[in-house]
């Protein structure tokens, strides 16, 4: 998301609401593309991230719901400090969190390595209590589209707690180890393959699909148990990718893959598309 200057009168609210004389704006955090994201500071060095949602989004409402309920995630979760989801502040809805230690990184030395860290986190968040007021995320495609004989074929796996992004430009990493896990507001309920090939394609846009495998074998063991037809989710998630790939050229480019432009992105699907087995 392009870099939104955080008002005076946010940053006087943001220090009320934490009980510190001031804040200031420290640096925006790359690769979001709902919220702007930004770590603010206090004068005796603290650091917070303060989010700002387009005026009227009520995803920071689910935000709001899901940070609450993330304390199984442990240290991998970002911690709600103060909220203010109808924008009385200056009209956009804001929260304010904790900020884990680490960047986010899409550059690692050791790619596998990368993979079954992203794999071990996401079992540990399909494996937390389901919260049934979460919307509905994996719900029916038109009939004329042609992801939904893949959805009926997948329609009937039981939900779980489901990022709905989970990509790798939204962990955040520290000397090579996963710290954290962030941007809440799509979550909701689909099965756990939903997350899983969504992230298993953005490791074949970045590496290769031995790497994607990889996170598959980390997150079985994880679990405890395969996900059924991963290769039909894998089909389900580049059909929906296909309309708008090119669109996420700048995250990846912000976070260090400049060579992942539009147009590598779209011959990367492609070519993925094309070796998924039907």
């Amino acid at each position: 998301m392009t870099s939104v200057p955080v008002s005076p009168v946010v940053l006087e609210w943001a220090a009320r609401e934490l009980a510190v004389s001031e804040l200031h704006e420290v640096r925006t955090l790359p690769g979001g593309t709902h919220a702007a994201t930004t770590v603010v500071g206090a004068p005796d060095g603290a650091e917070f991230v303060l989010r700002q949602f387009p005026p009227g989004d009520d995803a920071v409402h689910r935000e709001i719901r899901v940070l609450d309920g993330l304390g199984g995630l442990g240290e991998l979760a970002p911690r709600l400090l103060a909220a203010d989801p109808d924008g009385t502040a200056n009209g956009c809805p804001l929260i304010v969190t904790t900020l884990l230690p680490g960047r986010a990184s899409i550059t690692p030395e050791d790619p596998q390595d990368f993979a079954r860290q992203l794999g071990q986190a996401l079992a540990r968040i399909h494996s937390l209590a389901v919260d049934g007021q979460l919307p509905e995320l994996f719900t029916e495609p038109a009939a004329t589209s042609p992801m939904h004989s893949v959805w009926t074929q997948l329609r009937d796996e039981p939900r779980v707690l489901t990022h709905n992004d989970f990509w790798s430009g939204n962990t955040v990493w520290h000397l090579g180890r996963l710290t954290g896990i962030v941007d809440w507001s799509g979550a909701g309920l689909a099965p756990r393959g939903y997350d899983l090939a969504w992230c298993r394609q953005d490791l074949v846009f970045l590496y290769d699909v031995s790497v994607a495998e990889e996170l598959t074998r980390a997150y079985d063991k994880a679990f405890g148990s395969p996900i059924r037809d991963v290769h039909l989710w894998d089909r389900f998630a580049a059909l929906k990718a296909y309309p708008r790939v090119e669109t996420w050229a700048p995250n990846y480019q912000d976070l260090g893959r400049t060579d992942l432009d539009g147009a590598a992105l779209r011959l990367r699907l492609t070519e993925w598309m094309l070796v998924i087995p039907d």
